[in-house]
Order: C-alpha cells, then sequence, then structure tokens
C-alpha cells in the first residue's frame, strides 16, 4: 500500500534567499507584490529514494530551473538567483532535511517587500523540501470529468509560465471537480477542445497510438509530458500531438494524467464514461514501469536526467 503523507508533516528547515534557516523563520511581508499581485512564478520537482544505491536523486533540475529562469525573465524579476545558485539551494535544502524518502521541492521567486503591482524588485526565493510519497492513484487510476471553466488563453494569462496566477484557474477547475465526486478535471481551451488538468498533462491512448495535445492548446509545457514523449520515441510507439476533442476522450481505450506531483495517473473514466475495460490500460502500466526504474536510477540509459544529493 502507498505511504500517505501526514499533512500536518512540516520540514525541519527551508532555504531562504539563498540561507538554509528553520522552516518556521521563513517568512515573507504580508505586503509583498509576490502575495499581494500575485508576482511569483514557481516550479515543483521530485526527488526519488533508491535504498539500494543509498541515494536520493533529483529528476530533471536543471530541465525545472530553466524553465523557471523563463517564467521569471517573463514576468521581469530584476536579478534573480541564477540556475546555479538554484542548483546549490536546492540540493542544500534536501541535506539540511536529511531526506532519504520521496519527496518534493518547491522552488520559488517573487517580488519582496512592499511595492506596487508593477514593482520588479527586491527579489525574494524560497525552497521548500518535503516528504513526499506517491499518491495512490498512480496504481488505481481514478475518475476525471470535463470541467466548465475554460483554460487561460495565452494572450490574457499565458499557461506557458509557470505562475501561482494561472493556479486560480486550475484551483476553480480542482474545486468543481471535487463537489461533483471526481478525482480531477480536464479543462479545454477556448476553441473548445482539450487543454490539461488543473496540475498536469493528458494523454489518450486510440489504436495503440499515443496521443496528446499540442503545447499551442494552452498547456504548461510539462517537463513529465516532454519525458513521456522522449520515451515513447525510444520504445518505437507510435506517438502524435494534436487537438484533442472532449468527445475524442470518450472514444479513448486508454488515458492518463501526468505531473511532476501526480507523476502517472491512470483515467479510468471521463464524465461517468467508462474508457476501456474500466482499468488501467497495458500502454499506461508499460510508461509507469518505465518511469519508476528511471526516475530510482534503475536505468543506466537515463542516468543523466538525476542528480544525486548525497556524496
Amino acid at each position: 500500500m502507498t505511504k500517505k503523507l501526514d499533512p500536518s508533516y512540516r520540514p525541519e528547515f527551508a532555504v531562504l534567499n539563498g540561507e538554509v534557516v528553520p522552516f518556521g523563520e521563513a517568512k515573507i511581508s504580508i505586503m509583498a507584490p509576490g502575495l499581494t499581485f500575485a508576482a511569483t512564478v514557481f516550479e515543483g520537482m521530485r526527488a526519488y529514494w533508491n535504498p539500494d544505491h543509498e541515494q536520493l536523486y533529483v529528476l530533471h533540475l536543471q530541465d525545472h530551473l530553466e524553465r523557471l529562469e523563463f517564467s521569471m525573465r517573463v514576468i521581469e524579476l530584476e536579478s534573480p538567483p541564477s540556475i546555479q545558485e538554484f542548483t546549490a539551494q536546492v540540493i542544500a535544502g534536501l541535506r539540511a532535511n536529511n531526506l532519504r524518502e520521496d519527496c518534493y521541492v518547491r522552488v520559488q521567486t517573487y517580488v519582496d517587500d512592499w511595492g506596487e503591482m508593477i514593482a520588479t524588485s527586491p527579489v525574494g526565493s524560497s525552497v521548500i523540501c518535503r516528504a513526499r510519497p506517491r499518491v495512490d492513484a498512480f496504481a488505481t487510476g481514478k475518475h476525471f470529468a470535463v470541467s466548465s471553466w475554460r483554460r487561460n488563453a495565452d494572450d490574457a494569462s499565458p499557461p506557458r509560465i509557470k505562475a501561482t496566477a494561472n493556479y486560480l484557474n486550475s484551483r476553480l477547475a480542482g474545486l468543481e471537480a471535487k463537489r461533483i465526486g471526481a478525482y480531477g478535471g480536464i479543462i479545454l481551451n477556448r476553441d473548445g477542445t482539450v487543454s490539461e488538468g488543473p496540475g498536469g498533462c493528458l494523454f489518450i491512448v486510440r489504436d495503440g497510438c499515443l496521443i496528446t495535445p499540442p503545447v499551442t492548446a494552452g498547456i504548461l509545457e510539462s517537463i513529465t509530458r516532454r519525458t513521456l514523449l522522449h520515451l515513447a520515441d525510444d520504445m518505437d510507439l507510435v506517438a502524435v500531438e494534436r487537438d484533442v476533442g472532449r468527445t475524442e476522450l470518450y472514444l479513448a481505450e486508454e488515458c492518463f494524467y501526468c505531473g511532476t506531483g501526480q507523476e502517472i495517473v491512470p483515467i479510468l473514466s471521463v464524465d461517468g464514461k467508462t474508457l476501456g475495460n474500466g482499468e488501467p490500460g497495458p500502454l499506461t502500466r508499460h510508461l509507469q514501469s518505465a518511469y519508476d526504474n528511471i526516475v530510482r536510477c534503475r536505468d543506466e540509459a537515463y542516468k543523466d536526467w538525476l542528480t544525486p544529493v548525497y556524496d
């Protein structure tokens, strides 16, 4: 059975503006534009424990920090920490908490102190590392529903920026899904085609072919999505990026939801309509197995995707 995270759990230490501090002392101004005007961008990444190696591996650390760098540039943060500085801070945060289990790392930057809506400095940053076991849904699969909320557009609040402001849209879709008894929502874009979920991308399987909406469908350019497309190519699977209509979801033989936090969650039904035989499909299980071997450094071919934490 999957280990569950105690909701009262807090890490012992955090990294605030480059310094390791007790978690309870990691604070920002209540008038910081990062809070009052959502001038905050962030990255979430996972680290995986391999007990045989006695090592913790951060997955795609550099890719996540490069995406963060893009987000910081677009919202015009002035002189934020570099990729090299954040790399050192992530390792320091994991080591300070002596994490030797699967965990989640959140790196965020924001306009701190007190300022106007368009303030670009001073820039604050934090790194929070906490234990986070795999969700039960990875094994069991879950039921999803198409949301009544539409994805925010690239010319309004661009989804490819990983900004806290964009997660209001995700929150509304997630709350709606919860009210109707679904595990997650599927958000359509302004054109009425499938975009993504509140915290992950969508793949369907038809005639043995993997299909996922393109990056122009109003999605965050997901690192997990890119990883799975890479794996599909290595496995000689057919994978296509194209628009997916709402009713095409109902025709899928398999469907899954993917992202850093959720990893790969099989979708058993959409809008109450059973997909396939109502169980996680064989292609989904095949990708899950390959993914798990990679993230725990059990597949040497992909070790360059991993950053070891301990000497």
